[in-house]
């Protein structure tokens, strides 16, 4: 009898995590792919510390060719279309067929969605990172922005990280009294969705090393000059450096595909993670799991986590086992206040009523546990 065929598409946190799981658990007559046009993905958790000069920029990837030595076959191509009647994917390397399919392409950047910030500077981008590392390496005064635009985006607490890394960097650079740094945001407060105390927390953390947070002003607009940012509460600012965190939307190819029905993002079972399209699943952030009046934050640790779900279902499916227990919406994300003490915030967040979520204290522990996590990522074992 011939093996199934699982295809994962991506090669991010959820993508390489459901190959990892399904492969762990079938044999080697069951063949598992994933296509990425990238061979070597960015842990994008790392371009805080990589803009202020303290990541290697040739440290923050891995190989998605190392996953042949896993028995995991690796395709190195554009994916131009997904056919779910067919079962087919069509690559630039070629039709691919499938019995299973995880879709983990996560978020794409839609950078002409705000006016000018297509050339602005960003850290949501490896490339854009390492330009706005460029930048500020020559940087002595002025003003820093960092503007976010519109929820969702990926990894929350990253705006504040980003200002909070870049105050310890002018600190010790002794150029931090010459430097002016504000974070706007679109939302209410920040950080939402791990509730009001956590949110207040971020607030004092930001407001005691004098960083301006300034709430409900989404940036609309950046001058071609790169130096005037405008706000949704029709405010505006002059800066050297603005840096925009880009608006967040569905992968054109997944939008084309029919599997989100015309939603924003792909809806999906939040036991299983499957999509309307039996044995379709979606993961990461280019899914919606709602979670009270919130929905799963778009962050690798989540993606990883509903990997993980994925590649166990898949295999229980073809196996012919029991169903696993139903994906559990735990996870947790750091947020460096420092080079020396990082937090962490998550919790349940498919909870009866809503998140139950936490924000620890920033502690020297907590960062060795973040380095941790980017040495395992780097490796292979997230």
């Amino acid at each position: 009898m011939a093996g199934n065929k699982v295809l994962v598409l991506g090669g991010g946190f959820g993508g390489v995590q459901a190959a990892i799981s399904a492969r762990a658990a079938l044999d080697s007559t069951h063949e598992i792919t994933i296509v990425d046009r990238n061979r070597m993905p960015h842990l994008c958790g790392m371009n805080p510390m990589l803009i202020v000069g303290e990541r290697d920029a040739d440290k923050t990837g891995r190989s998605l060719g190392r996953l042949a030595n896993r028995g995991i076959k690796f395709v190195e191509a554009n994916i131009d279309s997904i056919n779910t009647a067919d079962q087919k994917v069509v690559t630039s390397a070629g039709t691919l067929e499938y019995d299973y399919l995880v879709v983990a392409l996560g978020a794409g950047y839609d950078w002409d969605a705000v006016p000018g910030a297509r050339g602005a500077y960003s850290f949501y981008d490896f490339d854009y990172a390492r330009h706005l590392r460029r930048r500020l390496s020559r940087l002595k005064r002025g003003k820093i922005v960092i503007a976010a635009a519109k929820p969702p985006y990926k990894c929350p607490p990253a705006p504040f990280e980003t200002a909070m890394i870049i105050n310890w960097w002018a600190r010790n650079k002794g150029i931090r009294k010459d430097l002016d740094i504000s974070v706007y945001i679109p939302e209410p407060g920040p950080l939402g969705v791990a509730g009001k105390e956590a949110s207040m927390r971020v607030r004092n953390a930001l407001d005691q090393r004098g960083i301006e947070l300034v709430t409900a002003a989404g940036v609309t607009e950046v001058a071609t000059t790169g130096r005037e940012a405008s706000f949704a509460n029709g405010s505006s600012t002059y800066a050297d450096v603005i840096a925009t965190v880009p608006v967040h939307k569905l992968p054109n190819v997944v939008a084309e595909s029919g599997i989100a029905n015309g939603k924003p993002w792909v809806p999906v079972d939040s036991r299983t993670l499957e999509t309307t399209v039996p044995n379709v699943f979606a993961i990461g952030d280019v899914n919606v799991v709602p979670s009270g009046d919130f929905a799963i934050p778009k962050a690798g640790v989540f993606a990883a986590g509903q990997g993980t779900k994925v590649g166990e279902i898949i295999a229980s499916r073809i196996m012919q086992s029991g169903e696993p227990e139903p994906y559990d919406g735990v996870g947790y994300c750091y947020m460096a206040y420092s080079g020396g003490r990082s937090a962490m915030v998550g919790g349940n967040f498919l909870a009866d009523g809503g998140p139950d979520s936490v924000l620890t204290e920033p502690t020297v522990s907590g960062m060795k546990s973040k380095d941790r996590f980017e040495r395992d990522w780097r490796t292979f074992k997230i």
